[in-house]
């Protein structure tokens, strides 16, 4: 690459304060039992939102069946957490 294609210094002014901008400290995360939780949360949502979309194009009456079992059982747990 050519010299002078680059960014300069003088362009990057904002790169270096964010850089010197402390993210979030470690006393406002969340425990790690809360985390754990939200972890569990967000996987049986995905998992939910998976078995709609397969329930959505499934013409099988045996497996749509199943996958409404499935649901089921996830919108439980989903309630319980």
């Amino acid at each position: 690459m050519a010299r002078g294609w680059g960014r300069s210094e003088e362009d990057q002014p904002g790169d270096k304060e964010q850089a010197r901008v402390p993210g979030p400290s470690h006393a406002s995360a969340p425990p790690p039992d809360e985390l754990a939780r939200l972890k569990k949360r967000r996987t049986i949502e995905l998992s939910l939102a998976r078995i709609e979309e397969q329930l959505s194009k499934m013409p099988q009456a045996e497996r749509r069946e199943a996958l409404e079992k499935a649901r089921e059982e996830l919108r439980r747990s989903l309630a319980d957490l």
